[in-house]
């Protein structure tokens, strides 16, 4: 397994993030749902991504690692597509 390529772009890190946080759901916290979920995904993207920056997968060190993971959890929680149901439809 190479590490590395989980830090090839955001996606990559996502479905990383994703894997993480099912497991955690089915083994760990049970009853983490709706905004737990969000937030552990973000939590874990951080996490990640701030050890990417630090082992020098991520350009610009740990500050830039852990913005990289955040942006990869928000993606891996669909808080895109929650933010835009929370919005609604804009003409």
């Amino acid at each position: 397994m190479d590490i590395a390529s989980w830090f090839v772009d955001t996606a990559a890190l996502a479905g990383v993030v994703g894997v993480v946080i099912a497991f955690v759901k089915k083994n760990v916290l049970k009853g983490m749902h709706d905004w737990a979920t969000v937030i552990a995904s973000l939590a874990v993207g951080a996490g990640l991504g701030a050890y990417g920056g630090h082992a020098g997968f991520v350009d610009g060190g740990i500050a830039a690692g852990a913005a990289f993971g955040v942006g990869a959890g928000f993606i891996a929680s669909g808080g895109w597509d929650f933010l835009k149901g929370l919005l609604g439809k804009r003409e």
